[in-house]
């Protein structure tokens, strides 16, 4: 299994959610301030 990502935008808020190859969920809700989006990016 390959580790997916899956987004789901709202007005006030980003839900992310990261399947790994090992099965382990990781969820994390961000605001949308320029700030916050810049922490999904890898170079952030």
């Amino acid at each position: 299994m390959k580790t997916v990502c899956g987004l789901d935008i709202h007005k006030d808020s980003i839900f992310m959610c990261i399947l790994d190859e090992q099965g382990k969920k990781s969820e994390r809700k961000f605001r949308v301030s320029t700030r916050e989006i810049k922490t999904l990016s890898p170079t952030g």
